[in-house]
């Protein structure tokens, strides 16, 4: 019976690399093809020997000095050591030397991807994929494209990494790494309904990747599919009962539908996987409040303080809780830190200055809510706020305020029957008349908004005239 010829062949390479480490031994000198001290070289980095696999080659250059192969295996181990200019020094000789190389540019561009210069990291991917076709090598062009992929990703061009994985699965439509990776780009680039395309494709090769139902939770999520995304969240939990981050959006999708029970469970099990995780316990503690449970969020949220007292998170919801409690001054110091933690966050501001305006602190709550307007000029609850209270004190000030923000017509449409209210009061009947009638034929809700700010409306025939006339 005649022996496999792969099992030969690796009997063949084993009896020589044992030929070789006699040698080294014994410090004698004897002869081996260049091919055979090639793969003992590979041999040697696969283990990650690399201190051999550098001896190795030293010896084999003496031997073969015209071999290229042997600097190149320098360069490569020198490329993942960090010794990177010394890298870059023996393939720009190399390339002199042998510029159709593909294996040089390949490692080339891994080197400049390492010095963060990914311009000429991805100049050398193009040239090492040209090679590549040129000499038919088909299987490493597909390699080489998808890390060029990955090089346009770390620059946030996901245009033309989709582009270059699209090549990809022309060629081989079933590769699942290009599969996922343009999935990903696809999320990147807000195109959600074809990320979700791509990773339906991947989970339908995988169906027990809990990563890939994972993002495809996260991604019916953004698209506000609440529905979808707690299945996927749902799966990939099936498949990895102890995935915690499943676990963990699970609870802030259930959050955002009001579900605050199922919240609840979701933010436990990350607690009973991951431990006492600052975060995970103020979102715990968030649930709580929800439920109106207080001293069980009082609880959570404290813990959180400790462990993390630079998160914002726990001092928020602490502040909160306070002021429904009537201890205003007390939640106004847990609110101020909270935005001192956090002074870009337009709704920490926002909270704060509600704060203050229930406390009486009129000039602080104007100052908190003129931050967070700074911070996002179409934040609609801080401008209702802001309008409000300069309407307490002077509402042609109001009214000022609200003509002239920039882009109202893109704001929130209680913003603008706000704006109809004010116009009415100052006596500029007609302007609110005409403004009110446009908002009414856009959406017949703006009644409600209208009675709401300006309740004797009900009983204004010009107001009712124009509800009346349109509801015929």
């Amino acid at each position: 019976m005649f022996e496999d010829e792969d099992e030969l062949y690796d009997a063949q390479f084993n009896s020589e690399l044992e030929r070789f480490e006699e040698m080294i031994k014994s410090q004698k000198a004897y002869y081996f093809d260049p091919e055979i001290l090639e793969r003992i070289v590979d041999h040697f980095i696969i283990k990650n020997q690399l201190k051999k696999a550098l001896d190795a080659i030293e010896f084999a250059k003496d031997q073969h000095p015209s071999c290229l192969v042997f600097d190149l295996r320098k360069a490569q181990i020198f490329s993942t050591t960090g010794k990177l200019k010394e890298s870059l020094l023996i393939l720009q000789d190399l390339e002199k030397i042998d510029p159709f190389n593909t294996e040089i540019f390949i490692t080339k561009a891994s080197v400049f991807s390492q010095l963060r210069d990914h311009a000429k990291a991805i100049k050398y991917y193009e040239k090492a994929i040209e090679t590549a076709v040129e000499f038919e090598e088909g299987e490493e062009v597909e390699d080489i494209r998808f890390d060029l992929a990955l090089e346009y990703e770390n620059i946030h061009d996901f245009q033309s990494a989709i582009r270059v994985l699209q090549q990809i699965l022309k060629s081989k439509p079933q590769n699942e790494a290009a599969i996922y990776e343009i999935a990903y780009c696809y999320e990147r680039t807000g195109d959600f309904d074809k990320c979700i395309e791509y990773y339906t494709r991947y989970i339908d090769n995988n169906p027990y990747s809990f990563t890939a139902w994972y993002n495809l939770g996260n991604i019916y999520f953004l698209k506000n599919n609440i529905e979808k995304a707690l299945w996927a969240y749902d799966y990939s939990t099936i498949i990895n009962e102890d995935f915690a981050s499943a676990h963990f959006n699970m609870g802030n999708t259930y959050m955002q539908i009001a579900d605050y029970d199922k919240a609840l469970k979701a933010y436990q099990k990350c607690v009973e996987i991951d431990g006492e995780d600052a975060l995970t316990l103020s979102y715990l503690a968030e649930a709580y409040e929800r439920l109106e449970q207080f001293e069980e969020a009082m609880h959570y949220y404290n813990k959180a303080k400790e462990i993390n007292p630079e998160l914002a998170e726990p001092w928020l919801g602490i502040g909160i809780i306070l002021e429904l409690q009537g201890d205003a001054n007390q939640a106004i110091n847990y609110l101020s830190q909270a935005v001192r933690l956090q002074p870009e966050n337009s709704n920490y501001r926002l909270v704060l200055g509600e704060a203050f305006y229930n406390a009486g602190r009129m000039v602080e709550a104007e100052t908190e809510l003129e931050r967070a307007l700074q911070l996002d000029p179409k934040y609609s609850d801080a401008i209702l706020l802001l309008a409000k209270i300069k309407s307490e004190f002077n509402e042609g000030e109001a009214l000022d305020f609200l003509l002239n923000l920039e882009h109202l017509s893109e704001l929130e449409p209680k913003i603008r029957i706000l704006l109809v209210t004010l116009l009415w009061k100052s006596g500029q009947k007609t302007q609110a008349l005409l403004n009110f009638k446009k908002e009414y034929l856009l959406d017949k809700e703006s009644a409600k908004t209208l009675f709401l700010y300006l309740p004797e409306a009900e009983f204004i025939p010009d107001f009712m005239a124009i509800i009346d006339t349109e509801n015929e």
